[in-house]
């Protein structure tokens, strides 16, 4: 068991412990009175948990109810946020009351988003059974759902009261997304943790799933340590956008086929290039990202055209006027902020 404090707005505990699913009702009893729950959850990941964690709460004697959508990013949008917030009013929970995100990125994102809103603010609570939401999304805050014309266009920062990660629901993911979460633990190593990167290049993940727990601590202690600084995204926290501004162009382009982890990673390989045409990076390094994206089985090509990359930049939230803030890569575990123009911008795109 590990247990990591965000130190945030709202300040909560991160868990991460085995068989604690189940124990759920127990977890919360210590911060949050007996009270009326939604459980949100996809297609996906309710029939495997969703009783499980009624049941728990039930005992403890919280009142339950569960919305379950389809699976998917392209269910991350206003229509089914707006059908969320309908059937939280329906159930009649009040402002003590209490949103529980069970999934990945998706229904953590609508979930959170939806506790931001719904009555000005509800609390809620995360349990990332995801790789990728374990080690980034389901910690800090970031909530919102995508707009046709971008991705997390609609949204707001809003601290969970707890993320409690049972790694044991990982069991049951496919392999691709393991693939998927690796490619923000690839990212998290570029921000000034190579010892991360060195891990990763001696045990992949995906070939030794048995480091998962440990993985996960390492990730959500330097993301903790990222929003202690800078929970708004004044600064510090932008680092924590490698890869993603052309990631997001890439998992948009391509209709949310690739999904975002492999996007990013894809991200982080295309702006190195970048950096290296600038003279920022060490060729060397590329060669590096490319060997751990392959070791991780994470795609080192894209098929969307570089201008489809560069007009989803152009509505980044780190765009303001005819510049943007992109995260450059100047060494092997180290990352810097830099503002360019658009028309600077495509000098990075080098697929």
């Amino acid at each position: 068991m590990d247990t990591i404090h965000i130190q945030a707005s709202t300040s909560y505990d991160v868990i991460i412990k085995r068989h604690s699913l189940p124990h759920i009702g127990e977890h919360l009893q210590a911060i949050k009175s007996a009270c009326s729950v939604m459980i949100v959850t996809d297609d996906h990941v309710g029939p495997l948990y969703a009783s499980t964690v009624s049941k728990s709460l039930e005992t403890a004697g919280y009142t339950v109810h569960t919305y379950t959508f389809p699976h998917g990013e392209s269910e991350k949008n206003g229509h089914r946020l707006i059908d969320l917030m309908e059937t939280l009013g329906q159930a009649k929970l009040t402002r003590k009351d209490l949103i529980i995100a069970l999934g990945g990125g998706v229904v953590g994102d609508l979930a959170g988003f939806a506790a931001a809103t719904y009555l000005r603010g509800i609390d809620y609570v995360q349990v990332p059974t995801s790789l990728l939401a374990a080690v980034d999304s389901s910690v800090g805050g970031k909530t919102a759902v995508n707009l046709e014309c971008g991705k997390n266009l609609w949204g707001a920062f809003k601290q969970p009261i707890l993320v409690l990660c049972d790694p044991e629901t990982l069991s049951t993911l496919p392999k691709k997304e393991w693939i998927n979460g690796c490619g923000e633990i690839i990212k998290y190593g570029f921000l000034g943790h190579p010892e991360l990167l060195d891990h990763l290049r001696e045990r992949p993940l995906i070939q030794y799933p048995e480091d998962v727990d440990s993985i996960i601590s390492q990730c959500v202690r330097i993301k903790a340590y990222v929003v202690k600084v800078d929970e708004h995204e004044s600064g510090l926290r932008a680092t924590l956008n490698l890869g993603h501004t052309f990631g997001h162009g890439i998992e948009h382009g391509s209709d949310f086929t690739v999904p975002h982890g492999n996007a990013v990673a894809l991200g982080l390989l295309i702006m190195a290039r970048g950096a290296v045409a600038h003279e920022e990076l060490d060729s060397a390094i590329v060669s590096s990202i490319e060997q751990l994206l392959v070791a991780h089985e994470l795609p080192t090509t894209t098929k969307i055209a570089k201008d489809l990359i560069l007009e989803e930049a152009s509505h980044d939230k780190k765009a303001s006027g005819s510049s943007i803030t992109i995260v450059v890569p100047t060494g092997y575990g180290r990352s810097a902020l830099k503002k360019v123009t658009f028309s600077e911008l495509s000098t990075y795109c080098i697929m």
